[in-house]
Order: structure tokens, then C-alpha cells, then sequence
């Protein structure tokens, strides 16, 4: 059977997949993964600020515009209307001009045609008040038009002026919801901050104590082969101890099911790939020590499905496609955190992010799937991660080495 092995990423050497350290450069696998994984969150840190950043200069330019806009509507509004007004005034005084012109000349007319016209004075008379009836109703037709657009402008208003007070409200209730969620990201962003701040100070512990033993090991170089002998007898001795736990597991002696599993090995650019796996999982929120079962309703995102019987194994994990899921071996007080990577036809594909191993199983050796509306987690004290599904399998070989 080949040795798994696992290559250096500073200076390419084979080492076994077990080893912490690189037996040629000494360079450290865990901490050099650690610290690709703290800058790729800080990159994703700094696109979140400036992605929010243009998100709110855009929405102050877009308020910019629509506040020039109205203002623009207001102002041709008042023209429109002042020109108007300017035309009827025109339009009165050329009427009064002619009606004075009018009855100058049939004055002038009937002082030069008085003796002639004076059989037809009545008749004249009754001509002039049929004008004047007429110039009256005219004049009423048009004080009643004057009317009805005084009014529809008027109505016109109100609307303007409801719809734009309703636009206002919009906008405060937009406004008064962006700050309760710029305040929420802020709690959100201030919790990971702390907890970020804690790991750096477990890493900065566990670093001082790692050179410490650097140290010593450069003191006591002749004794690292022996120390690195003693290791590999303790792995197989951890391997026989798990062989023989899983042999004596009643349940897994029962089973005629083969567990099939491939370990892929990865390189750099796989770690690279898959070190933003953890962003993917979802914790719940703290609770006070009186209550300290967390709201996981609130907290898991659970994808569309009527929990009804799917027609294969693939379809029903399908929806989970790309999550992190639970994995668990019988214990209900131990699920790990895995992505869920792909799902074929007789198979589907697990990314472990601590040990970085990513895992192929058989649909034929799941023992069972757990599906809740309200999220699943590990049975005990802890506050633990909450998944939509837990997938029960086989303890794999590869199990707490």
C-alpha cells in the first residue's frame, strides 16, 4: 500500500502525511496554513467595507438626484403656471381693448348716421343687448373654465404633495431599517472581532510555546530522529487502538456495508481554495446563563424542502450542496463541522477544514440523515455549531489521528 504523504509548501519535500513540521526546511504546516487562512479573511474583511462603502455613496447620489429632479418639476411647474396666467392677463386687456374700440366706433357711427338710423334705433338697441348677452355668457363660459383649472391644478397639488409626503415616509422608514441593520452588522462585526482577537492570542500562545520548543529541539538535534521514531509507533499504535474500538462496536459489526472512502491530498492551491470553508458556518447567537439553549431559528438558514421522500440518496442531499453540514460517527455529543463539496450519482464529496481532508463516501454507508426545520446540534453543555442536516456514517480510519 503507497504512504500518504503530504508536500512542503517552502521547499517541496515528501514528507508523511502525519508529520506537524517539515522534516527537511522545519517549516511549521499548521501555522503556515493558519496565516493563509487570517489573510484571505482579512481580504474578504476589507472588500465587505469597501463593497459597503460605494454601496452608500451610491444611495446618497441616487437621493441627490431625485431631490434635483423634484426641484426641477417644482420650478417648470411655477413657470408653466406663471405663463399662463401672463397669457389670460393678455388676452383679458386685448378684449377690453377691442370691446373700448367697439363701442368707440358705434358711437362715432351713430352720431354720424343718428338721423338716418333713428327708425332703426330699437332695432339696433335690441342688437347691441344680444351682444352684451352674448359677451356675458362668454364671459361666464370663461370665468367657469378659469374655475374648473383653478381646481384641477389645486387637485394636482395635493396629489403632488401626498405622493411626496408618502415618499418621505418611504424613505425614513428605508433609512430607520438601514441603521438597525448597520447596527446588527456592527454587533455582528464587533463579536467576530473578539473572537478573532482570542484565537490570535491562543495562536501568539501557541507560537511562543512552539519556538520554545524549537529551542530546545536545536539544543537537542541528535534526539529528533528518535523523537520523530516514537511518534510514527504512537500514530500506529493510535490506528490499531481505532481499528480495534471500531471491530468491537456492535452496531459497525452488524453492518455488511463496505465503507468506502477516498482521501485526496491536497495542494497549496486546494488549501487555498478551501480556506474560507469555516465562513460558511452559521453559530447561534450568545443566550443568557439562565437559558443557554441557543435560538436556532433565528440563526440557520434552511434551504427549501418538504422533508417528503426524496427518490434516491442523491436527491435528498442535493439542497445541501455547497453548505456546511454535521457529520457524526454514533455519538450524538460529537458532529464535525464539514462543507458539503459535491454530490454524484453512487457518491458524495466532504471537505474536513481542520484536517484539511477531503473525503469521498458511498451512499451505501449511510446509517441515517437528520433534517430539522429548526437546526440540529451536538447533544451537551457546550454552546455548538447549529446545521440544517446530520449525516450518520462509519467512524473513518483517518478518525483522531
Amino acid at each position: 500500500m503507497r504512504v500518504k504523504t503530504i508536500t512542503c509548501p517552502n521547499c517541496g519535500h515528501a514528507n508523511n502525511f502525519l508529520a506537524e513540521e517539515c522534516s527537511q526546511c522545519g517549516i511549521n504546516f499548521s501555522r503556515y496554513y493558519e496565516e493563509l487562512e487570517k489573510a484571505e479573511a482579512l481580504r474578504r474583511h476589507i472588500e465587505e467595507q469597501e463593497k459597503a462603502e460605494a454601496l452608500k455613496r451610491e444611495q446618497e447620489e441616487q437621493e441627490r438626484l431625485e431631490a434635483e429632479a423634484r426641484q426641477r418639476e417644482e420650478e417648470e411647474k411655477a413657470e408653466a403656471l406663471r405663463r399662463e396666467q401672463e397669457e389670460k392677463e393678455r388676452l383679458e386687456a386685448e378684449a377690453r381693448q377691442r370691446e373700448a374700440e367697439e363701442r368707440q366706433r358705434l358711437e362715432e357711427e351713430r352720431r354720424r348716421q343718428e338721423e338716418e338710423e333713428q327708425r332703426l334705433e330699437e332695432e339696433r338697441r335690441r342688437e347691441a343687448q344680444k351682444r352684451a348677452d352674448i359677451l356675458r355668457r362668454q364671459k361666464e363660459e370663461l370665468e367657469k373654465a378659469q374655475a374648473l383649472k383653478r381646481q384641477q391644478e389645486e387637485e394636482e397639488k395635493a396629489e403632488a404633495e401626498r405622493l411626496q409626503r408618502e415618499e418621505e415616509e418611504k424613505a425614513a422608514a428605508l433609512k430607520r431599517e438601514q441603521e438597525e441593520q448597520e447596527r446588527r452588522e456592527a454587533e455582528t462585526r464587533q463579536r467576530e472581532e473578539e473572537e478573532k482577537a482570542e484565537a490570535l492570542q491562543r495562536e501568539r500562545e501557541e507560537q511562543e510555546r512552539l519556538e520554545a520548543e524549537a529551542r530546545q529541539q536545536e539544543a537537542e538535534e541528535h534526539q529528533r530522529l528518535e523523537e520523530e521514531r516514537r511518534l510514527e509507533e504512537e500514530a500506529q499504535q493510535r490506528l490499531e487502538a481505532e481499528a480495534q474500538q471500531a471491530d468491537e462496536r456492535p452496531d459497525e459489526a452488524a453492518s455488511d456495508e463496505v465503507v468506502e472512502i477516498e482521501i485526496e491530498e491536497l495542494d497549496s492551491d486546494s488549501v487555498e481554495e478551501h480556506a474560507g470553508a469555516f465562513d460558511f458556518i452559521e453559530y447561534p447567537p450568545e443566550t443568557p446563563a439562565d437559558n443557554p439553549q441557543p435560538p436556532v431559528a433565528e440563526t440557520v438558514e434552511i434551504p427549501p424542502s418538504d422533508y417528503q421522500p426524496a427518490a434516491s440518496l442523491e436527491a435528498r442531499l442535493r439542497i445541501y450542496e455547497g453548505r456546511m453540514v454535521g457529520l457524526t460517527y454514533g455519538n450524538p455529543a460529537e458532529i464535525q463541522n464539514v462543507k458539503l463539496m459535491a454530490v454524484s450519482g453512487d457518491h458524495f464529496q466532504v471537505f474536513y477544514p481542520i484536517s484539511r481532508n477531503v473525503v469521498s463516501f458511498a451512499f451505501g454507508v449511510i446509517v441515517s440523515i437528520t433534517e430539522n426545520a429548526e437546526g440540529l446540534s451536538a447533544v451537551g453543555p457546550d454552546i455548538s455549531p447549529v446545521f440544517p442536516v446530520v449525516i450518520e456514517l462509519p467512524r473513518p480510519f483517518f478518525h483522531n489521528l
